[in-house]
């Protein structure tokens, strides 16, 4: 007569395995089969807890502004902004430049005419054509000073956007065509 071998426990190896687990199929002597419920029992537990606390997530409403992609949106927007500002400055520095030797220029302007002006006054050699010339210079000096015709602001189109339009987008994955789609 054989003597069949005893399944020892596959936590202690010291008692014979007596019962087997259905989930990891492991054998365990009583007392170890006891402290793996009791740790399935702990992990369970966990479980409850993450599900509590993703029911707590699921019933708040969606305003919530720290989501990451609401965070991404808002840094797109200070990055956006920075750009703007940056370009607006070195826009405005040119724009002065521009301004101040437009000025340089409508000034020597003037002083010819005031040359005329005033010698034709000193002389007193002037008729309508003069002063209709004279006042016609002065208006267009004035309209230069307050919209310079020689340069104008306009949107550089050869280049690529200088700020990135962004969307949102949404993936659809259909399990059962195992295909992928998105909508944006």
């Amino acid at each position: 007569m054989t003597t069949a071998s005893k399944v020892q426990c596959t936590k202690c190896a010291k008692n014979a395995g007596i019962t087997t687990c259905d989930g990891c199929l492991a054998k365990f002597c009583r007392r170890c089969f006891n402290d793996h419920r009791q740790d399935l029992s702990k992990e369970l537990d966990n479980v409850v807890y993450e599900h509590d606390i993703l029911k707590q997530e699921l019933e708040m409403p969606n305003e919530n502004n720290s989501h990451y992609l609401l965070k991404q949106i808002d840094e797109w927007k200070k990055d956006s902004i920075d750009k703007i500002n940056q370009l607006a400055h070195e826009c405005r520095t040119d724009v002065l430049k521009l301004l101040e030797k437009n000025k340089d220029q409508l000034t020597d302007s003037f002083r010819k005419i005031s040359n005329r002006v005033r010698k034709g006054r000193d002389d007193e050699d002037y008729d309508e054509r003069d002063l209709s010339k004279w006042m016609t210079e002065l208006k267009e000096l004035k309209d230069e000073l307050i919209k310079p015709s020689n340069f104008r602001i306009e949107e550089d189109k050869q280049r690529s956007p200088w700020i990135q339009k962004i969307r949102v987008c949404e993936d659809f994955h259909d399990q059962a065509k195992m295909e992928d789609s998105k909508w944006c």
